[in-house]
């Protein structure tokens, strides 16, 4: 008799234990999806304007210099650029294409080319000829110039700044 209850603890023990490692493993598969980490998390998502909705504005036609920091190997730097702004005029029908145009390039123009000059002015030669400098110079200028534009700081007007020329001296 003694058998067989030494012998139905075992089972039961095993039982138990099987029924565990079941909940463990569903617990653990349902927690690792969950936790799953999204690879676009970081990265800036693409323009969701319509083409038809873009309007380009050209900040900076024609070969613009902008004064650098000075450093030490370079006392007198300066960047020759022209700089393109693309933006989101809205569509006809919601009667804002007109009124986005007059606030962009009217009302805050005076703005955008201070906040631009402030800008460069506070790079130095070696900054601008780093590799990735042309993509961070256009990255700071976008979340700069929206912060001028948008009076929601969720609202981004400018869709791209686009530099037509780049030539650090």
């Amino acid at each position: 008799m003694q058998g067989k209850t030494l012998y139905t603890i075992l089972l039961s023990i095993i039982a138990v234990l099987t029924l565990a490692l079941g909940v463990l493993v569903i617990f653990l598969f349902t927690t690792y999806n969950s936790n799953k980490v999204n690879p676009d998390a970081g990265k800036p998502t693409k323009s969701a304007v319509p083409v038809e909705q873009q309007q380009r504005f050209s900040l900076y036609e024609a070969d613009e210099v902008f004064v650098l920091k000075e450093s030490k190997d370079h006392p007198n730097s300066f960047l020759m650029t022209a700089i393109t702004i693309v933006y989101d005029k809205g569509t006809e029908k919601e009667k804002v294409a007109e009124a986005r145009k007059t606030l962009i390039e009217q009302t805050y123009l005076g703005e955008l080319k201070e906040a631009t000059i402030e800008f460069f002015g506070s790079k130095t030669y070696e900054e601008l000829k780093a590799e990735n400098a042309m993509q961070q110079a256009r990255d700071s200028l976008l979340e700069i110039y929206n912060k001028i534009i948008s009076q929601d700081p969720d609202e981004k007007l400018i869709i791209k700044v686009i530099f037509e020329k780049w030539i650090p001296q």
